[in-house]
């Protein structure tokens, strides 16, 4: 990719306790629930920091290491600039961390009061801070950290997110190299990527307090370390592309389907025309209905249970499923009441590429899909009991010379 000569940025400095603001604003908007804000609505987010999105690395820094970054800024001794990429398409601007997410996240979890320090280097013999938390400390040294200043790096919103990309992979090059669809996800922002951000957070908080969260949080299979990985953003990813635009074989996984999904959303987002948000939304919140009734008949809906039956080998969640059962929603009308709903979602998954015993190429592939479907079974000549095929739907189409991919 050829890079523009001229990247935007600035280099501001930022105090501590304005970067605090900042990231309880983002913290905040991670959690809200409007889709349409007011301009005074919108105020209260503005230049917010988005720190903690589902995008991001696993945190696994250790105490110590957090404190390390605290005795650095008692002592004045500098740390890394921090890297912050504006995010605007013209109704709100937000920022989010291309690089010095730890640094942010220890600063900010001392503050709150989530670790006291401890082993420190230069100032493990003081008393005034040894297993000390924030509240604990003296006022003076409260003052000192609150009104110490980061050095920020701060980019100016990027016309083309590939530049993103590209930046973002030249910055963490000495750190463990990301996957694919963490460099998307590290990137892509919109509306739908805050939408699945959102909803994940609000099932984690939610699963233990309300039944149908405790639902998603199964159906899903969400889990601390499958969340932090990023595995349920993509996943979520995969079954918006899917519940949004059918089956497509512009796609030859899961991660390109996920992929595509995030820089769409993207685009539309940055030229300020994600008008699609409440359709999204709209759908997946239907789709989850059909899941919830799904999971009444098989524990975990997006397994292979849901047609092989129960098996303890199976996975709790299967991609290839998630995909089927997508493209279900997208093509049928469904009879939620109808006692041979299991029976006929069965019967498709069977005649897919995760059905057949012999398929040993990717479950996710959508051009295979589209081949079993529409040329090796089928799928939509078949009358179903629970199941009409919508009319006002266009039926993925193949060419009867294709083979399937192997």
């Amino acid at each position: 990719m050829k890079l523009p000569v001229n990247v935007k940025y600035t280099r501001p400095l930022i105090s501590i306790q304005d970067m605090i603001n900042f990231i309880d604003k983002g913290e905040k908007f991670l959690r809200c629930t409007e889709s349409v804000m007011s301009d005074v609505e919108q105020l209260e987010y503005f230049q917010g920091i988005i720190l903690s999105p589902d995008y991001q690395r696993e945190y696994r820094s250790k105490v110590g290491e957090e404190s390390s970054i605290i005795e650095s800024i008692i002592l004045n001794i500098p740390i890394p600039e921090i890297f912050l990429v504006k995010t605007n398409n013209n109704e709100m601007q937000l920022r989010h961390v291309m690089d010095g997410q730890h640094r942010l996240t220890a600063i900010y979890r001392f503050i709150k009061d989530k670790y006291a320090l401890s082993d420190l280097e230069l100032l493990k013999d003081n008393e005034k801070y040894k297993n000390k938390k924030f509240s604990q400390l003296d006022k003076e040294t409260k003052f000192k950290i609150l009104g110490s200043h980061l050095s920020v790096l701060e980019f100016e919103t990027f016309d083309d997110d590939e530049m993103e990309i590209e930046l973002f992979k030249r910055y963490n090059r000495n750190t463990k190299p990301l996957e694919k669809h963490e460099m998307s996800m590290a990137t892509y922002y919109s509306n739908a990527s805050v939408y699945i951000t959102r909803f994940l957070n609000d099932v984690v908080d939610n699963a233990t307090k309300k039944i149908e969260y405790s639902q998603y949080w199964k159906i899903y299979n969400i889990t601390a370390d499958r969340k932090n990985k990023q595995r349920n953003h993509q996943e979520l990813c995969i079954i918006m592309n899917v519940l949004l635009n059918g089956l497509t074989i512009q796609a030859k996984d899961g991660v390109e389907i996920a992929d595509k999904f995030l820089s769409d959303q993207a685009t539309l987002y940055r030229i300020g025309k994600e008008k699609n948000i409440d359709k999204i939304k709209e759908k997946f919140l239907a789709f989850n209905q059909f899941m919830l009734r799904l999971s009444q008949d098989v524990e975990y809906p997006f397994s292979t249970a849901v047609f092989k039956g129960d098996d303890n080998r199976s996975t709790k969640f299967h991609t290839g499923v998630s995909i089927i059962l997508a493209a279900i929603y997208y093509y049928f009308d469904i009879d939620l009441e109808s006692k041979y709903l299991h029976g006929n979602i069965k019967r498709i998954l069977q005649n897919s590429p995760v059905g057949d015993d012999t398929y040993n190429a990717s479950s996710t592939n959508m051009k295979n899909i589209i081949k079993y479907f529409c040329k090796i079974n089928k799928v939509f000549d078949e009358k179903y009991e629970a199941l009409t095929l919508k009319k006002d739907v266009t039926l993925p189409r193949i060419s009867q010379t294709d083979n399937v991919d192997k």
